[in-house]
């Protein structure tokens, strides 16, 4: 089976896989996010991830990159935080593409309070209330920000932390 096609069909074909490779190239690079590309080539953020695919796919990679141990100290943005942890769970996506995932902390891990320069493990700060609200806070945000660094600057796919806890 033969198909015709007119000489402007080709090109837009030709530009559209010229515009996928380069999608593909910026994505690959650490430092550009979804929304810096879509700032460069004056695509949406639809746009982006169909020509990456589509969404199916994106969620596909969003669940392998966060398929690992993440450690705190490869960011240098943890503060006094030292911990490890591993996304456990996940929702299944919903329309506006979001996930919850649930994160367990290693039991080793620790924090070095600013006030004092003391060094705590993690694990024996929850007991202390007045001081457990805010540390938990303080890490499901670096959580969150590594999260977003490394799964939604990548994917375009919004992950939100459900539960968190300190293994024991």
């Amino acid at each position: 089976m033969k198909i015709i096609i007119t000489e402007e069909q080709f090109n837009q074909l030709q530009e559209s896989d010229k515009i996928k490779r380069i999608v593909n190239t910026m994505l690959n690079d650490d430092e550009l996010s979804i929304d810096e590309i879509m700032t460069y080539t004056g695509l949406d953020e639809r746009e982006i991830i169909e020509l990456l695919g589509g969404w199916d796919k994106m969620i596909e990679k969003a669940y392998q990159l966060m398929d690992r141990t993440f450690d705190t100290m490869d960011y240098d943005f943890s503060g006094g935080y030292d911990f490890r942890f591993k996304v456990q769970r996940h929702s299944d996506y919903e329309e506006d593409m979001e996930t919850l995932v649930d994160c367990s902390v290693e039991s080793d891990g620790k924090v070095t309070l600013m006030d004092n320069m003391e060094t705590h493990y993690l694990k024996d700060l929850e007991g202390d209330y007045d001081l457990w609200w805010e540390v938990e806070g303080e890490v499901r945000n670096l959580i969150y920000d590594i999260l977003h660094k490394e799964v939604i600057k990548k994917t375009g796919i919004r992950v939100d932390i459900n539960n968190c806890w300190i293994e024991e």
